[in-house]
């Protein structure tokens, strides 16, 4: 259980996440990913299961990516390489697509084509492996081919006979594909992966929500696939100019995706009204969504991202793992690791229950840490070399300012210039605009407010900013889909506090006091 007054320092949290995915590998296979883990019922386990690779694996490597930004990577190449030789073999059978390797016969599953191109990206990038271009560009081929004539897949998954299961739910195969397509075009100056894209895009919208918003039956019911269309979707339509497909993807993050999440952040599962776990996955979704909708110009956003990211996502991280009783005198199998599970598991993030830890498949820290890279890309944006906006308040370090936070331990946020620039700063819904007090270099500063950022004339290098404001504190009750209860929230600002309910056995907040 994290400290929910502490300030957040996202590179922490990365750090957990990447030593997380180092520890979780099979180290006797290839570095091949444990799967599914059984923390809760002894005698506890990490298990290799089909969804290890090629799924897994390009979820991991997809992470070393996208944190590359944020710390240094681990210094691994034994894991590296093992991922990478476990991706090549998935996309070596000749038709382009990345397949698993259990079961019999082997099926490629196009719910796993988006992580395998994720994957070859990474690769490409990490040092321009040619095979991984190769590889990248026969998947994307192999792609359109399938989905030229129905605008999606003709099956669920591709056998050693052909097609099987007859699937036209796009947001589990085609729609949740659309970023990492627009990402290969943008990797290899192809068209055909920003063409693809606009296929999918086109069909999904056709079928899977209705003129408000609201889903259909065609979106299916597993939220983190539609969760992840919906990102790719606000993506696509600030990629290509396309203002008309941002309001619609906003009123299916408004309307359609509403009755899964609360406002701590946790976001349902499945997509019915009974009783489930929650997802990190759908989290992580969710704040790139409205990241991307901050940047489109819907500041309000931002404040929904931050809430997210700051609560339910960072709580779900395993820090403290002294519950989970270790194993005494049984030894790892080729299957089943039994040996020194807290190690394996710490730094993980789970499925959850609102206040809660439910259980761990591993792909969930891969999608995790996107979300979190995701937010880490947008605390701060420059624009024209000039005008710096902070929109999360959250500490990073960026090129041309330093911008530390205290909250919710303080109502404080500083940015130390390092550059000439005019400053900008996101201040929350829920501050009152009286407690606002702003310093330059220690001395009162005159500033404008207008539509939800304070301004601070031109900045010399060098320059420290200070804002300054109250944090109301408060206490909410809340429900969550599929819980019969409510359950109560207490409140510094954005930050929950304390929580009580709508968990089990394994809370992931402080309890509030018997009295509140």
């Amino acid at each position: 259980m994290k400290d929910p007054l502490q300030p957040v320092d996202l590179r922490q949290n990365v750090r957990r996440g990447l030593a997380h995915i180092c520890a979780s590998v099979d180290r006797q296979r290839d570095c091949r990913p444990y799967f599914r883990f059984n923390l809760k019922e002894p005698p506890v386990w990490a298990q290799h299961e089909g969804a290890d690779t090629p799924h897994t694996v390009g979820r991991f490597l997809h992470a070393l990516d996208v944190c590359a930004e944020i710390t240094d990577l681990p210094d691994d190449p034994e894991l590296l390489n093992g991922l990478r030789s476990q991706l090549f073999a998935s996309c070596d059978h000749g038709d382009g697509f990345g397949w698993d390797d259990v079961g019999d016969p082997p099926l490629a599953y196009m719910h796993h084509q988006r992580e395998v191109l994720l994957g070859l990206l990474a690769l490409w990038r990490c040092d321009h492996d040619p095979r991984a271009k190769r590889y990248a560009q026969a998947l994307v081929t192999a792609m359109e081919q399938a989905t030229r004539v129905l605008g999606t897949y003709p099956g669920r998954r591709l056998g050693p006979e052909g097609w099987q299961e007859p699937d036209h739910k796009p947001p589990s195969t085609a729609g949740r594909a659309i970023s990492a397509l627009l990402a290969y075009t943008r990797t290899f100056d192809d068209p055909l992966g920003h063409e693809l894209a606009e296929r999918f895009a086109r069909h999904v919208l056709a079928v899977s929500f209705d003129d408000h918003g609201a889903l259909t039956a065609a979106a299916g019911v597993h939220i983190h696939s539609i969760t992840g269309t919906v990102a790719s979707l606000v993506e696509l339509g600030l990629v290509t100019g396309q203002r008309e497909l941002v309001e619609r993807t906003r009123a299916i993050f408004d309307v359609g995706l509403l009755p899964y999440c609360t406002r701590t952040g946790w976001v349902k599962e499945s997509a019915t009204a009974t009783y489930g776990r929650g997802e990190a996955n759908c989290t992580a979704d969710m704040i790139e969504a409205a990241c991307l909708l901050g940047s489109a110009g819907y500041s309000s956003y931002y404040e929904d991202a931050e809430r997210m990211l700051r609560n339910h996502l960072l709580a779900s991280q395993l820090d403290d793992l002294s519950w989970v009783v270790e194993n005494t005198g049984r030894a790892n199998t080729a299957q089943r690791a039994y040996e020194g599970l807290r190690s394996h598991a710490q730094g993980a993030f789970c499925f959850g229950e609102p206040n809660g830890f439910h259980s761990y498949n591993s792909d969930l820290t891969g999608a995790a840490l996107q979300g979190i890279a995701a937010a880490w890309r947008h605390i701060v944006t420059l624009q024209d070399d000039r005008r710096l906006r902070v929109n999360l308040l959250l500490s990073r370090e960026h090129a041309a300012a330093r911008i530390i936070s205290r909250l919710p331990e303080a109502g404080s946020v500083a940015v130390e210039t390092k550059r000439a620039l005019e400053l900008h700063v996101r201040i929350p819904p829920w501050c009152e605009r009286q407690s606002l007090a702003v310093t330059v270099n220690g001395y009162a500063a005159g500033v404008t407010l207008a539509d939800d950022y304070l301004t601070v004339g031109s900045l010399a290098a060098g320059s420290r900013v200070e804002v300054t404001f109250a944090q109301p504190k408060f206490v909410t009750q809340e429900r969550a889909l599929g819980y019969e209860r409510p359950y109560r929230v207490r409140w510094i600002g954005n930050t929950v506090a304390a929580m009580s309910g709508a968990g089990g056995p394994i809370p992931i907040y402080p309890p509030l006091a018997p009295a509140e």
